[in-house]
């Protein structure tokens, strides 16, 4: 397969690669200082490496070398705890993290830029081929249990060439990234505007005003949005710039109201639906189209072929499906990638998720898995039951609750512990002591009637 970087350092070298603040990288210099620092990361000996992040021109050089080095890139998600990071790294047998942002952990070693940038190179053959795995990321069912999907350059190929042929960017194209780089939506990124060989505008932190002045001031065309990310602009400002040509909407549901108030105010929008497996979005629907507005998320994008099977669960094939997990097996069916989502798809190939996942919370474009909560819960003392349901949340779309029956004192021990032992973003909204937790006849723990009975 074509050496993307080393394709646009040859044909566009003078162009801006990337802009961080008042920082610039041509693509000349972007591919030099990979090439360079690929050197050093070789001498490593690394198959697989961690990487522990934020958007910033070091972090998205370190991800060009480690490509240029063929080193299959491990993303950890730097909102989780270290026991959570700990979990999912042994899980793929990862035992170097290299981080552009102070960190420590036991266990494992990690090198900083700095350290780094004294490692005494060794050569190498730059490349890589369409089977080779690009990066892994942990995704997860509503079990909880973290997946590692590996993510080849084919994957993140086709879906690149996929989102350019509905969202229409091209190499006159200004990207602006908001989205972290260690979620696909923000890796895609990354790689479809070194593929296009456009311009990357790295954002860290999302603050609104100064979203809006970037938009303006740097004659953005495109950029991605999670749901509350465009409902948090609008309440500030309805001009984003004569310049912008698409919002590319996803990570979580976006409401009718905020879609409709996007169109009133003239911007364009494009919804869409996809996962960490497939590498993005396999469907999306702009903003012209007449049925943006009726719930459903798209059709399929180029050379994606989808389908429901007989229990309405979304069946995908296409060359960015993922060819598996590290360290679980995968669901097919005739060749199809079983995502687990129910669906409709109508008679024009509008599709429509009817349930994501069931049991899945998403809160501000992060997935939490309510059995992750309960497991943590249970090992607090004087639990005797619980259950995590979901409620809808005007600001993150949707929070947990977590129900406990039990020593009604032990509050302030179960909070403790949680925040000890999850994430932030995972944790429960409120906490109900309840008198006993409803159980279905065979005996599970029933989170709908709980919810029904205790929260609706």
């Amino acid at each position: 397969m074509e050496n993307w970087l080393k394709k646009a350092y040859e044909d566009v070298p003078e162009k801006t690669a990337v802009k961080y603040g008042e920082e610039t990288m041509t693509y000349k210099v972007l591919y030099e200082e990979a090439h360079s620092l690929a050197g050093k990361i070789k001498s490593l000996g690394e198959k697989r490496i961690g990487v522990y992040i934020y958007n910033s021109l070091e972090s998205l050089k370190l991800i060009h070398a480690l490509m240029q080095a063929k080193v299959e890139i491990v993303f950890i998600n730097t909102r989780l705890t270290n026991r959570e990071i700990t979990v999912q790294l042994e899980d793929v047998n990862v035992s170097t993290i290299i981080a552009t942002k102070p960190f420590e952990i036991d266990g494992f070693e990690v090198i900083g830029l700095e350290v780094l940038d004294q490692l005494e190179p060794v050569d190498f053959e730059a490349g890589f081929s369409e089977e080779d795995t690009l990066s892994i990321m942990f995704t997860s069912g509503t079990t909880g249990r973290a997946k590692a999907v590996k993510q080849t350059y084919l994957n993140h190929y086709a879906s690149a060439k996929g989102c350019e042929s509905r969202f229409g960017y091209d190499s006159d194209s200004v990207w602006l990234q908001i989205n972290p780089i260690f979620h696909i939506s923000g890796l895609s990124i990354v790689l479809r505007s070194v593929i296009a060989q456009c311009t990357n505008i790295l954002v860290d932190k999302f603050d609104e005003a100064e979203i809006v002045t970037l938009l303006k001031t740097n004659d953005v065309t495109h950029t991605s949005l999670v749901p509350i990310m465009l409902e948090r602009l609008i309440a500030v400002s309805n001009d984003f710039g004569s310049h912008l040509k698409g919002i590319l909407l996803g990570g979580a549901g976006v409401t009718k109201k905020v879609l409709k108030e996007a169109l009133d105010n003239g911007l364009p929008v494009y919804n869409s639906f996809g996962m960490t497996e497939t590498c993005s979005q396999i469907v999306s629907i702009p903003y012209h189209d007449k049925k943006i507005l009726d719930g459903t998320v798209g059709k399929a994008l180029k050379n994606v072929s989808i389908k429901t099977d007989d229990n309405d669960e979304l069946l995908v094939r296409a060359d960015n499906v993922t060819p598996g997990y590290l360290n679980a097996p995968m669901a097919q069916a005739d060749g199809y990638f079983k995502t687990g989502d129910l669906a409709h798809i109508d008679e024009e190939g509008y599709l429509y998720i009817l349930d994501r996942r069931k049991d899945l919370i998403i809160s501000g474009g992060e997935n939490i898995y309510p059995k992750e909560i309960e497991d943590r819960v249970h090992e607090v003392d004087g639990v005797e039951g619980c259950v995590v349901v979901k409620v809808k949340d005007e600001k993150w779309g949707e929070t947990p609750v977590l129900l406990v029956h039990g020593d009604r004192n032990i509050e302030e021990d179960i909070l403790n512990h949680l925040n000890a032992t999850l994430a932030r973003y995972k944790m429960p909204k409120e906490i109900h002591f309840v008198d006993h937790i409803i159980m279905t006849s065979t005996g599970k723990v029933s989170r709908q009637q709980n919810f029904e009975h205790y929260i609706k």
